[in-house]
């Protein structure tokens, strides 16, 4: 079958020439897109003038940035292969493993997934900031995403997918154009480990807007649910303020009014959330009602420990408990999305 390689580019002209041999060297069908944005190092033009020298290389010229994973759409819509391979132009990417994915989608696989974090897989020269940072950006779209739980690596940039997986509205933010497909579809995934190298030449193009990026990305596949989770919190809150101050006037005595007035909160939550934040999770009512309870145990008790354990070690008394709120919130959320509504 042939492979359109989908390579998007910015200022990557020191890596054209040994990029497009070593594809050459993996593949027999294939052809490869660049899509540049406008570089000033002249990565169009020497792209260009390697077509016929290392195969079909076709170049669109965008102009100026406008995102890699919009690059990628584009260059997918001038692609006319049956399988469509996405990958840097940076050599972090070894070409080698091209036909490994291709294996793949053969056997029955919509999306082959080049992974860091699979046996066999990793990365090098990384340092342990970085390599903290990829864990917590993968554990966000685990916990936020469902279909990617069982992808080791959904954030990965080197992967080959069918076509007709493209054809979905897919509305690119930043440069996650994999979790995209990912959570429009729930393709059937297989994944292929490598070892993702430091960069030889050339700069990263990651900076502080991707990651403002990603996180918007995240959201607006997640449904928004944590913002919804949070209002719903806050409201909780507002429940558990009335009721006590309605026992309080009516004389009941504070333990069991504030008691009272938490359950109804607890009661109150869970309902609006099972209405609303996860609309479409909510069978066995009683059940996941249950399981509520020990979420919202599991972030009070987060949230208790967090205040007396930086309370104790100097902090100021208000800064440790937002402290403790705050990690008492995810705490709570994750426990609701991976345990009490979990898809």
């Amino acid at each position: 079958m042939k492979v359109s390689v989908v390579i998007p580019t910015y200022n990557e002209v020191d890596n054209l020439e040994e990029l497009f041999s070593r594809i050459r060297r993996s593949l027999e069908d294939y052809e490869v897109i660049v899509v540049d944005d406008g570089s000033p190092d002249g990565t169009a033009e020497v792209a260009s003038r390697l077509n016929g020298v290392y195969g079909e290389i076709r170049v669109l010229n965008r102009g100026r940035r406008l995102g890699l994973a919009s690059a990628v759409l584009d260059g997918v819509r001038a692609a006319s292969g049956e399988v469509v391979v996405v990958m840097d132009a940076d050599l972090q990417h070894p070409p080698e493993i091209i036909p490994k994915l291709i294996e793949q989608i053969e056997d029955g696989a919509d999306l082959a997934v080049a992974s860091r974090y699979m046996k066999g897989g990793g990365t090098s020269g990384w340092s342990a900031t970085r390599r903290l940072t990829s864990r917590i950006a993968t554990t966000m779209a685990h916990i936020l995403i469902p279909p990617t739980r069982d992808v080791s690596d959904p954030l990965s940039g080197f992967f080959a997918a069918r076509r007709k997986l493209f054809d979905q509205s897919l509305k690119p933010t930043g440069y996650k154009i994999l979790l995209e497909l990912i959570a429009a579809s729930s393709p059937k995934v297989a994944e292929v480990p490598y070892t993702f190298y430091p960069r030889r030449r050339g700069e990263s193009k990651l900076d502080a807007k991707e990651f403002y990026n990603y996180v918007r990305l995240l959201l607006r596949l997640s449904g928004y649910r944590p913002l919804k989770f949070a209002a719903v919190g806050a409201l909780g809150v507002m429940v558990n303020e009335a009721v006590l101050l309605y026992l309080l006037k009516l004389h009941l005595l504070l333990p069991l009014a504030s008691l009272t007035s938490i359950e109804v909160s607890v009661i109150s939550n869970f309902a609006i959330n099972s209405a609303w934040t996860y609309r479409g999770r909510s069978d066995g009512r009683v059940r996941k009602l249950a399981k509520y309870h020990l979420a919202v145990l599991s972030g009070l008790i987060v949230n208790f420990t967090v205040l007396l354990g930086l309370a104790s070690l100097g902090l100021p008394a208000w800064l440790a408990d937002l402290s403790g709120v705050l990690l008492g919130f995810a705490a709570n959320y994750i426990a609701s999305e991976l345990y009490v509504w979990r898809k």
